[in-house]
């Protein structure tokens, strides 16, 4: 629920995702593993893109309930249920359904259907908004899911090209919209929480409203729709040359008062796109969790960029500028070892470059250029030849939790292979040990599904930490979090709650079970240490250790700052 937000301070948040094959048990709920920074940069990415859903989490009426319960027959927009001989919970199941709702119902043959409602024609009968196309006879259906319509709090504006408030930002004063007002309150709390945490949203939002949130801009004209809305603002210039009698009809239409004047009437109009009632209700949430003064020295355009994905990936991320890369003494001290590894990943095309940011981060978005490391190890040991053998046929892993990428020493495996030998030429060697890397790593980057797929390893080869108690693991690519008994995140799935210290409660509950469907932001699940506390473990990745400026330097600072109590 929405009291899971911390309610004095920034903190930094250590997020769970539910799971039914989760490893971990959390307040009674199973979770998935993953801890750290990537499953954090998780949830800010799904939680801000939850804010522009439109359809709730679905009600699904699963297939053995449908099974010899539940027919459906169509003609043109018409679509008619027949429950008269199935069980009690199809007919509940129907009975909730409503004008407004989405259906979307799957059948034998594949056939997919997703239909509005749009009248009620009979107890088991509804209108929806388009033609449905014959669904052969004899093709029963497997799937039917209903989803209510739910507000957004932004949606896509075509005149800026970005993310914008929808329509429900004006109705705030409007009875019955505690709910909403709560909703964009808690939007703000996610901005200050997500700059506390070094993580970013799903979205990019106008400079505009950077300027607006943080007060420079106290003072909005018809000037400032330039470039942000051009079709409003040429129309707004022609209400200023109105006719007396055209604007008075337009006062008459719209409900306004009589001695309006057209100056007033266009600010209005400017004060009410750019600043609507939720901008003031985000700045409220933005400072129940830090002043607006710590931002005092920060420009709109960094604080933009400091929230919101503003790099391009139009052409692949350079990984060695983006980030701190520190390679295992093994590793760095094998020079065709580096070239190899640096030719694979140098080569990957821009779709590629996200997946594997994916892989390893959690998220395809780059941080800002040298906030993170990527640590590259070689974890795994082998001693017979046939151990060795084995290892060529293992791909990577990564933990996100620490942008760590552990990778099969596969410079020993092809020697003992007996594939290249110490006396070949250094570009014979980069040449076998490119193709094995790049083999490998497109495997692990294309076919990874989530966290704690399995252990990761080849048979008869362990992790070195493993090796005193004897654990081995099997051999496919895996993207988990930290192999700590506290972590679970999934992306795009549920979260489920965070870790907290003891003396922070902590509970929390979504619902949506797809990658489709990003969590509930009434539902967050996000409770930590409040900066300055002992921070959970493991702890967030130390920026580079090198002079910074920009965007970097003003992280730092503002660590500083919220790290001082309110």
């Amino acid at each position: 629920s929405l009291r899971q937000l911390p309610t004095k301070r920034a903190c930094v948040l250590s997020c769970y995702f539910e799971s039914a094959a989760g490893t971990k048990s959390i307040e009674g709920k199973r979770v998935e593993g993953g801890e750290g920074h990537g499953p954090r940069k998780e949830f800010f990415i799904t939680s801000s893109a939850d804010t522009m859903k439109k359809w709730s989490a679905p009600r699904v009426l699963s297939a053995d309930r449908i099974d010899g319960g539940l027919s459906v027959n169509f003609k043109n927009n018409r679509v008619d249920f027949d429950s008269s001989s199935g069980p009690s919970a199809v007919d509940s199941f129907l009975d909730d359904v409503c004008v407004g709702d989405r259906l979307m119902l799957r059948f034998e043959n594949g056939t997919e259907i997703s239909r509005v409602i749009t009248r009620r024609m009979g107890a088991r009968s509804w209108s929806v908004d388009q033609v449905v196309e014959e669904i052969p006879p004899g093709v029963g259906m497997i799937h039917c899911e209903a989803q209510k319509p739910t507000k957004p709090l932004f949606q896509f504006h075509r005149g800026s090209g970005q993310t914008w408030f929808s329509a429900y930002s004006t109705e705030l004063a409007e009875a019955g919209a505690s709910e909403l007002r709560e909703f964009y309150h808690s939007f703000g709390k996610l901005l200050a929480l997500a700059l506390a945490n070094h993580c970013k949203l799903s979205f990019v939002l106008p400079l505009v409203f950077f300027r607006i949130l943080l007060r420079r801009k106290e003072q909005l004209v018809l000037n400032d729709l330039k470039g942000f809305d051009n079709a409003l603002y040429i129309s707004l210039r022609k209400c200023l040359k109105m006719r007396d009698a055209q604007f008075a009809s337009l006062k008459e239409i719209e409900d306004l008062p009589a001695d309006l004047s057209r100056e007033a009437y266009v600010a209005r109009q400017v004060q009410a796109t750019l600043s609507p009632v939720a901008m003031d209700e985000i700045r409220r949430g933005f400072e129940d969790m830090a002043s607006l003064d710590l931002l005092q020295d920060v420009t709109v355009c960094e604080f933009r960029q400091m929230l919101c994905p503003t790099d391009s990936h139009t052409e692949a991320t350079n990984i060695r500028h983006v980030f701190e890369v520190i390679m295992e003494d093994e590793m760095a001290e094998c020079d065709a070892f580096v070239e190899a590894f640096w030719s694979v990943i140098d080569g990957f095309s821009p779709e590629e470059t996200q997946r594997f940011l994916l892989f390893v981060t959690g998220v395809e978005s780059p941080p800002e250029p040298g906030t993170e490391q990527m640590l590259v190890q070689l974890p795994f040991s082998a001693f017979s030849q046939e151990e060795h053998i084995a290892m060529l046929n293992m791909l990577p892993q990564a933990h996100t939790c620490t942008n760590t990428l552990e990778l099969p020493n596969y410079y020993e495996a092809l020697l003992q292979a007996g594939r290249i030998t110490e006396d070949d030429n250094q570009t014979a060697i980069v040449k076998e040990l490119h193709a094995v890397l790049q083999d490998k790593l497109r495997i692990a980057i294309n076919e990874t599904a989530g966290y704690e797929l399995d252990g990761g390893v080849a048979s008869g080869s362990a992790r070195r930490e493993d090796l005193d108690s004897g654990v081995a693991s099997s051999g496919s690519a895996r993207r988990d979090d930290h192999p700590s008994p506290s972590v679970g995140n999934k992306n795009g799935r549920e979260v489920l709650k965070q870790a907290s210290p003891p003396e922070v409660s902590s509970s929390i509950a979504t619902s949506s079970q797809s990658v489709s469907r990003p969590v509930d932001l009434s539902k967050p699940s996000v409770v930590g240490p409040g900066i300055g506390d002992a921070p959970p473990q493991p702890q967030p990745l130390e920026p580079v250790q090198q002079e910074k400026h920009g965007v970097d330097a003003l992280l730092e600072d503002l660590d500083g700052a919220l790290s001082s109590p309110l």
